[in-house]
Order: C-alpha cells, then sequence, then structure tokens
C-alpha cells in the first residue's frame, strides 16, 4: 500500500477558499506550475471555515491538473459522494478526528482513486494512527490549527513526526500548515517527504519564483 516517489521531496500547493471564483483563478495560476493541486474542503463543522459548494462546476475548468483531497469534515463518508463525478482525483485524504468509522473511510477511498491519506491535527497522538499505516499511502501531519491558511506553525509538532519518521516500512510523511521559505528546510530534516504549502504559494505575486526557492530550500 505505501507509495515510494522517486522524486522526493514534493511540493503540493493547497487551496483554501469559499469562493468558486476565487478556486477557478488559483488553479488555473497554479497548474502551469505543479501537476497536483491539494483542495482544502471545510464542511464549517469540523472546522469552522466552509469551502465553495459549485464542485460539479471543476469539470468545466481548462488544463485541470491532478488532484488531492483534503478533507476536513465531521463525515468524509458523506462529502466524497459530492466529488464522485470530479475529475482527475489522484488521492483522498481524510482527518482521523472525523466522526466516520477509519477503516469504512479507507475501504471507500480505495474503491475511488488510487491513493489515500491520514491527516492529525497537532493534539492527536501518533499511536492513533498506527493501526492504519499498512492500509494507507501517507500520513498527514497539520502543522497548524486546521481551517484558515496563513494560521501560525505549531512547531511542537516537530516530535510527533520525527517518532513517525523513525518507523520502519512506514506510508509517507507530508506536512500541512505554516510552511514557507523559513522552515521549510528544518521541516525537511525531520524526514518530511511531502510540503503541501497553502498561502506561501496561493498569495504569492510570483507562484513560479517562490517554488524555485522552495525546491532549492529542499536540495
Amino acid at each position: 500500500m505505501h507509495t515510494n516517489y522517486t522524486n522526493m521531496p514534493i511540493i503540493v500547493p493547497a487551496v483554501l477558499t469559499n469562493s468558486f471564483d476565487e478556486f477557478k483563478k488559483l488553479i488555473t495560476r497554479l497548474s502551469p506550475v505543479f501537476g497536483l493541486v491539494q483542495i482544502d474542503i471545510m464542511d464549517g463543522e469540523f472546522v469552522d471555515n466552509k469551502s465553495f459548494d459549485e464542485i460539479d462546476k471543476i469539470n468545466e475548468i481548462e488544463n485541470l491538473p491532478d488532484l488531492e483531497l483534503h478533507l476536513m469534515v465531521r463525515h468524509p463518508l458523506a462529502e466524497m459522494e459530492k466529488w464522485a463525478k470530479v475529475k482527475n482525483i489522484k488521492k483522498i485524504i481524510f482527518h482521523l478526528e472525523s466522526l466516520d468509522d477509519p477503516l469504512e473511510v479507507i475501504n471507500t477511498i480505495h474503491g475511488r482513486c488510487a491513493q489515500t491519506g491520514i491527516a492529525i491535527n497537532p493534539e492527536t497522538p501518533l499511536e492513533n494512527v498506527l493501526p492504519y499505516l499498512d492500509r494507507i499511502n501517507e500520513v498527514l501531519f497539520m502543522t497548524v490549527h486546521p481551517g484558515h491558511q496563513g494560521a501560525p506553525f505549531v512547531p511542537k509538532v516537530k516530535n510527533k513526526i520525527l517518532e513517525f519518521t523513525n518507523l520502519e516500512n512506514r506510508p509517507l510523511c507530508a506536512v500541512d500548515g505554516g510552511i514557507n521559505e523559513t522552515n521549510i528546510a528544518e521541516v525537511k530534516s525531520w524526514g518530511v517527504e511531502v510540503f503541501c504549502v497553502g498561502s506561501a504559494l496561493t498569495r504569492a505575486d510570483n507562484i513560479n519564483e517562490i517554488h524555485k526557492k522552495l525546491t532549492k530550500l529542499l536540495k
């Protein structure tokens, strides 16, 4: 079940917005630079923010990149139904803290797309995700309290990440939240392979330039 990419580490831009028009603009700006984009999906309950409703319009976007869904929702099973017809979904990540049974969610994702990830919030102990590691491709460590782009980085997650990256036969280690030029090199030193980058990219005047800077810092 584990994924071994040859081009690690990788940067995945994360799009968090409650406006479809803004989403479309961001995808249009990101797609020439990135082949994979993460969509942050929020229900207004699991986190206090809510994403856009016009899911059916996504397939109309030209040059749509590959997508991964980050489900920041209480009920990932119901949310996945809303996204069933969206093209190019390669990975679905759900939160261990959501209310649905994790094994049922994992099995449902396996029937939908190639890859599965579990996200855990800063306070969630690593031991909670250990029973599922042989069924997933990635553990996404939230390095902010989720739901808002530009939230402050939570440094205490470092110890949890180091504990995880020292495990044998583990899935990929991903981080999401507050990643930028000032900390990406240090976070890589913890053994992280996938960097979900939000506002540092989406709010940049020149996305390509920031991508090059971040990539250089990961070498």
